[in-house]
């Protein structure tokens, strides 16, 4: 694989970043995105309700593996609508979950992955468990004092649609609502936390069942993204989860609704994909001979710590660099990762348009840093630290390979 095979993100056409757009056109009469015209031409102009899966690392590698062996994918290829869209980049739950809440594009929610350098407190972070990077527990940021209002947007498109007369309902799993960014994110929506997927889908239909007036619901799903990243993309386990997803989704929800529901419209769509991962095969910037070195071209804080593990993952390494250092470190690094990854200016991929359209959020670009590390397809770059930063995974994401960045989006009226 070269970079001649990675897929840019399509901002303003074939991109995740026109969905939460198509939500507010469908519900609040906000003007249509420029999505596929085989999405626009299957709404309906009198839909009173959308229902949203976000089914976390869902790929278009999977659904178009799937699609004829299962009778919800094949129902709805045949009888609604599926196109192909690109993730944005990175092809990360971060950047992607905070789009959908706030309707805001990568560049301009200024969230962008896992990791980041946070300026307002000279630290990385990691902005969904709302925690000091390499911390495991949740709300460290939030036991040390930080205002949500301080570091993350405050726009969601709940209260958007709220003062459109549309009321918002979110299924998300228990195990995430310990956080600030979880009730930042979602004001404006009532918030059900659902424990396992069967109790969250019998809990979606009995909502939409009592429904009174236009309505959106957003559910997220997590399970195929956590397996995935445990075994990895092309194994049993993964295959299981799958499985179960889809045929408990078809059982409980969908074989249930169909013809029950009037004006309302089915979505499904991914955050991203996933792309194999060897940990045998990991290069750490501060550990073997390949990049002996690196170190000396990382920034520090204000205490004199460097800025590690720097911003994003294993797939997509933004790096924090001295400014006078900059063009010796990218061409070190482009020299010894030749054949395994490409290195760029993050400033020139802004330029490019790969987090989406200007303006972009003001402490964008002190977070996304100077350069990123962008492995190729079974490849990656991470920096070592025992029990705090480790790539272990079999499965990841948030690079430019088609399968991180290519997504179904599948719609489906009920009636």
């Amino acid at each position: 694989m070269t970079c001649a095979d990675f897929v840019k993100p399509e901002y303003g056409s074939r991109c995740f970043s026109e969905i939460p757009k198509l939500v507010e056109h469908l519900l609040g009469g906000g003007p249509a995105p420029p999505l596929p015209a085989e999405i626009l031409d299957a709404t309906s102009a009198d839909c009173e309700a959308v229902v949203l899966f976000f089914v976390d690392a869902f790929g278009w590698r999977f659904f178009e593996k799937y699609r004829d062996q299962y009778p919800f994918l094949d129902r709805v290829s045949r009888t609604g609508a599926v196109t192909q869209l690109t993730s944005q980049f990175p092809s990360t739950t971060t950047a992607h979950v905070t789009c959908v809440h706030t309707g805001l594009p990568v560049g301009q929610s200024g969230l962008f992955e896992w990791n980041y350098y946070e300026p307002t407190l000279d630290a990385i972070i990691v902005p969904l468990m709302y925690s000091f990077a390499g911390q495991r527990e949740r709300g460290t940021l939030t036991a040390a004092g930080v205002d949500p209002a301080q570091i993350l947007p405050t726009r969601t498109i709940y209260r958007e649609l709220k003062r459109q007369g549309v009321r918002s309902f979110a299924f998300q799993p228990r195990a995430h609502m310990g956080s600030a960014y979880a009730w930042t994110t979602f004001k404006g929506a009532s918030v059900i936390p659902y424990t396992t997927l069967a109790e969250g889908l019998v809990n979606l239909g009995a909502k939409l069942e009592g429904r009174q007036g236009p309505a959106y619901y957003f559910f997220y799903f997590d399970g195929i993204d956590s397996i995935g990243h445990q075994y990895g993309p092309t194994s049993e386990q993964i295959e299981a989860e799958i499985d179960a997803f889809l045929t408990v989704l078809d059982r409980l929800f969908t074989q249930r609704l169909q013809g029950k529901l009037d004006k309302t419209l089915l979505l499904l769509t991914a955050d991203h994909g996933m792309v194999e991962t060897d940990p045998g095969r990991t290069l750490y910037l501060n550990r073997g001979e390949t990049l002996a070195g690196a170190e000396r071209y990382l920034k520090t804080n204000r205490k004199g710590e460097l800025l590690v593990p720097g911003g994003g993952s294993c797939r997509d390494m933004f790096l924090y660099i001295r400014e006078e250092l900059l063009e010796e470190a990218h061409d070190f690094l482009a020299e010894r990762l030749e054949g395994r990854a490409e290195v760029r200016l993050v400033r020139e991929m802004a330029a490019e348009g790969y987090f989406g359209p200007e303006p972009f959020a003001p402490e964008f670009a002190a977070r996304a840093g100077d350069l990123v590390i962008l492995p190729y397809k079974n490849e990656s770059v991470w920096w070592y630290e025992k029990g705090k930063f480790e790539q272990k995974y079999w499965g990841h994401h948030g690079g430019l390979t088609p399968e991180e960045m290519e997504i179904p989006l599948l719609l489906w009226d009920f009636t």
